[in-house]
């Protein structure tokens, strides 16, 4: 059995403090200071032919460097690949190429067929408030062992800010405790309100520790450190 198929995402939800992620890291400098500072996931977009596609070498020199510091005992960090409605054979391929640890799925997809096939755990992005139902779900079965959700806009990386007070108003009255991830607009100077909000486990970030369209290493320790403190 693969090291991949025996995370278990339920476990590291249960961390103590949020899970961060710096996602659409495009070099091994941005990912080292990423891991360094604390971050308990790392992303690369595996999407074609956008801004912050990462090069396969580059990704399998982070996906490298994660797994080493995990090794020598330094956090545990794990990698994740974002695709969107790309076919099952891809990402199978895609994922096995960099190494990934986590399969991130970012558009239409159905997250179970996507999962038997690839036997990676999930993190599934979802629309709020249209897939509520769907988030409650997962929280409250087994399933919250193999896909993580989160909440993003449609597209993801447009710096877009969601409605925290909807989704704060929706997850504390729940039946049942949802735990998810959020992202869109996250910046270092709002991510310590993000990550108290109820309901959130984690936060996502890629543009908002960007400066002129590159990580900035200072606001990615930043981000980090808030998040987390």
């Amino acid at each position: 059995m693969n090291e991949a198929m025996m995370i278990d995402l339920s476990a590291i939800v249960n961390r103590k403090g949020p899970l961060v992620k710096i996602c659409g890291l495009q070099t091994l400098q941005a990912a080292e200071i990423a891991i360094d500072s604390g971050s308990d996931l790392v992303g690369m977009i595996c999407v074609p032919n956008r801004k912050r596609t990462v090069n396969p070498d580059v990704a399998r020199n982070i996906s490298a460097l994660a797994k080493n510091s995990r090794r020598i005992g330094n956090g545990s960090v794990y990698v994740v690949g974002v695709f969107r409605n790309q076919t099952k054979e891809e990402v199978l391929k895609i994922s096995d190429l960099y190494d990934i640890d986590i399969v991130q799925l970012h558009g239409d997809e159905d997250w179970k067929e996507y999962y038997e096939y690839i036997k990676k755990p999930i993190i599934k992005r979802f629309i709020f408030p249209r897939d509520c139902d769907a988030v409650s779900s997962i929280c409250t079965t087994d399933d919250s062992a193999i896909c993580l959700p989160l909440f993003d806009s449609e597209a993801g990386g447009t710096g877009e800010l969601l409605d925290w007070e909807s989704i704060s108003n929706w997850a504390k009255n729940s039946d049942k405790p949802v735990k998810f991830l959020l992202a869109g607009g996250l910046t270092p100077d709002n991510v310590s309100s993000a990550s108290s909000l109820p309901g959130v486990v984690g936060v996502d970030v890629s543009g908002g520790v960007e400066t002129d369209g590159e990580k900035d290493s200072t606001k990615i320790s930043k981000f980090i450190h808030s998040a987390k403190t």
